[in-house]
């Protein structure tokens, strides 16, 4: 990234104000060049699969830049959420991510369930939870598209999809390296990448990262503040260009993420209302049987659990993910084929109790490998009638082992499964007339799924095991209709409405006993499907832009997974969720700017008449920037505040007396920014949560007669320096 003067400055800033929505604004120099530059400016967005305008794309999209990420240190998922109206992050102690949009997302306990947010990282399907978690790298822009994506995207992208861009080498010699400290928690960071020109045809970019993350929980027990995170990834993409202008572009990234401890405390049922700020604890004594080990074989599969003690708590994940892309003219038409391969391996030990009893601990282990094909065939845009057809195939496998050390008892679950499936998509847009555009979607998917599970209940004698298989070979049909018209050169409105579906997900946990399972009619839970209705415009002002949209969606059989005294609950009810969200962008000045989006929801399980948890009524997010005339040669000043609210909304599980403490306040977040930039180095001071609000990001009620709750402590407040070079 090179910035050099004012009008490249605007370019540099290009993305970085899209909060609430992408923008395709940044402030610009009083002169009238400036003015018309601004006015002619776009961003353009990949969210269909072709390269079109954001302000010309029907549904809800939010682009986030690549300096916008920079700017407030958005180098985690949690982090990128906190900017999205309608959506919410949050992670189990076991580590296992939860991202919700417009309050539907899969459930922490949820371990063999696949996501309701599809998450693609370079057109490639991550089909774990847990690959939310990995760091946010080097990476040219994040698309969230909100809404019902099930013809194009496909795999489980029920109420939205987040795309994530890395950025590729462009031909030319250029990288820079970036060095950060937070005081708060003492957490470091180096991040820099090089690209090289390898042929005129040929170049290849390397990236990579290191960052200690301190913890903010206070463990006194051990004497240490928890988490502690440390996280390393290295990403090589190669970029070629052949005689026959094929476009050929490979990655590889390895990654590997080690986290000491947890950002947990555990609270007494009687002695607090609500989550009270508490950021210590101590833990007690190990349990007898996990200072022993655990090592079986049953039915011929060795069950492994290591010796647990309060300071083994913590994760390790590592990832390895390869991709390869052709782009390949076919006359006016392109021919896009995407490989991918993912491999993860995932420990994960934490205490789920400490103040009541039984004393538990927990160990996961897991095992993921997927490979994935996409072929698609996209016609030329512009026509009376434009389309793009395709194949996806899609070979996953998993190999999980949950298990719980119960003061002297053990139990666990052991599940492979193994998954197939192929679909066949088309997306068709027809011109009605010069106004009128009708946009239609199919797409048919036939999947199957084979399972094994051996499982030992905590009722059990130690050695008698269960063992059950099943399957499931399911197809489904979804698709979407949308109409738009172009009221005016300014004006876009639109309707439509949209079908998904999420395939029958493997019931896992902890076992009480083992007729828990094996005799369940079914290893998995029904398939999940909704029905969203959607409706919007996007107009285009003199000085900036306003969006709304409007949605309905009718879920049937919502894969849920709870915690409720200790144990993970599998199951199934419906949900409804209707809401409205609005985003705009302004020019208060040439040098000023606002960004602002709202998200009003009421999000309800009608099963059993109750809310559900990560669906605040009430988000907000909102933007102020400020870029300076050049203050010197070559220097430039921008700074930035964000304020973003979440109204008071539910943690784990749905509303009811049992799961009172459940229910988070409203949360009201700080942000600020200011970076001094010319054309080799950025100096930036930046803060989050600069009020230092305290609240909980998760919670569940732990088992005993004393009735524990567990509280997951959210980051308070940070502030670092950064430091950039860029040639």
């Amino acid at each position: 990234m090179k910035v050099i003067n004012k009008s490249n400055l605007m370019a540099y800033s290009l993305l970085s104000l899209s909060i609430a929505s992408p923008s395709a604004y940044v402030a610009a120099q009083e002169s009238e060049k400036a003015k018309n530059d601004r006015e002619e400016m776009e961003v353009i967005v990949t969210v269909n699969k072709r390269k079109e305008s954001l302000l010309k794309v029907s549904g809800s999209v939010q682009v986030m830049g690549e300096n916008l990420l920079q700017d407030f240190k958005l180098d985690d998922m949690d982090a990128v959420v906190d900017f999205i109206p309608n959506a919410t992050f949050s992670a189990a102690p076991s580590g296992t991510p939860v991202l919700a949009i417009r309050g539907i997302g899969t459930r922490a306990g949820g371990a063999m369930l696949e996501q309701d947010v599809g998450l693609f990282i370079d057109g490639v399907w991550a089909g774990r939870n847990n690959q939310m978690q990995a760091g946010l790298m080097d990476l040219e822009a994040i698309e969230v598209l909100k809404g019902t994506q099930a013809t194009l995207y496909g795999r489980n992208a029920l109420v939205g999809v987040v795309s994530v861009t890395t950025k590729k080498p462009e031909g030319e010699l250029e990288g820079n390296v970036k060095a950060g400290y937070e005081f708060e928690n003492s957490s470091t960071s180096i991040e820099g990448g090089l690209s090289l020109p390898i042929t005129d045809d040929f170049s290849v970019r390397i990236a990579g990262m290191h960052e200690e993350i301190g913890g903010w929980v206070k463990n006194e027990g051990v004497g240490r503040d928890e988490a502690e995170n440390t996280n390393d990834s290295i990403r090589l993409t190669g970029v070629y260009y052949t005689d026959a202008e094929w476009v050929v572009t490979g990655k590889v990234q390895v990654t590997e993420q080690e986290q000491i401890g947890n950002s947990a405390v555990r609270l007494l049922e009687g002695t607090f209302t609500e989550y009270d700020g508490t950021d210590s604890y101590t833990p007690a004594a190990e349990p007898a049987a996990a200072l022993l080990g655990y090592s079986e074989n049953a039915f011929g599969v060795d069950i492994n659990a290591p010796v647990i003690l309060n300071s083994d708590i913590g994760s390790q994940r590592d990832f390895v993910d390869t991709s390869l892309q052709l782009d390949i003219p076919m006359g006016e038409h392109t021919l896009t084929a995407i490989s991918g391969f993912n491999q993860m391996d995932y420990q994960s030990a934490f205490d789920p109790s400490i103040l009541g009893g039984p004393r538990v601990v927990s160990w996961y282990d897991e095992d993921y490998e997927q490979f994935s094909q996409e072929l698609r065939l996209t016609s030329p845009s512009g026509e009376n009638f434009d389309y793009i057809v395709g194949l996806f195939y899609v070979q996953q496998t998993i190999d999980r082992l949950t298990f719980q050390y119960l003061n002297d008892d053990k139990r666990f679950w052991y599940g492979e499964q193994d998954m197939d499936a192929i679909s066949a998509f088309a997306s068709g847009t027809y011109r009605l007339n010069d106004d009128t555009r009708l946009i239609a979607g199919l797409r048919y998917t036939q999947e199957n799924k084979d399972a094994d599970i051996i499982v030992l209940g905590s009722n059990e004698d130690p050695d008698e095991f269960a063992q059950a298989s099943d399957s499931v070979d399911e197809s489904t049909l979804d698709g979407s209709l949308t109409l738009e018209w172009s009221a005016s050169d300014a004006l876009l409105l639109y309707a439509g409405v949209a079908t998904g579906s999420k395939r029958p997900g493997l019931a896992s946990g902890n076992p009480v006993n083992n007729a828990d399972f094996v005799n369940s009619t079914s290893l998995f839970i029904p398939t999940e499907e909704i029905v969203t209705i959607e409706a919007g415009f996007k107009y285009q002002l003199e000085n900036g832009y306003i969006n709304s949209s409007i949605f309905d969606m009718d879920i049937s059989d919502f894969q849920n997974a709870g915690f409720s005294n200790g144990n993970i609950v599998i199951s199934s009810f419906d949900v409804k969720s209707r809401g409205i969200e609005i985003d705009s962008f302004y020019y208060l000045t040439d040098s000023i700017t606002m960004v602002t989006g709202l998200g009003f929801m009421d999000v309800e399980d009608t099963t059993n008449d109750a809310d559900v948890s990560g669906a605040p009524k009430f988000s907000a997010n909102m933007t102020f920037t400020y870029e300076s005339e050049e203050l010197a040669d070559d220097l430039y000043m921008r700074a930035s505040v964000n304020i973003n609210h979440k109204s008071s909304h539910w943690l784990n599980e749905t509303s009811g007396e049992s799961n009172q403490f459940n229910e988070i306040d409203a949360v009201t977040l700080l942000n600020a920014n200011i970076s001094l930039i010319n054309s080799a180095y950025k100096v930036a001071l930046y803060t989050k949560n600069l009020t230092d609000e305290e609240y909980a990001d998760f919670s569940f009620n732990a088992p005993g007669a004393n009735n524990d709750y567990y509280f997951s402590v959210a980051q308070g407040r940070t502030i670092g320096v950064e430091a950039s070079y860029f040639f």
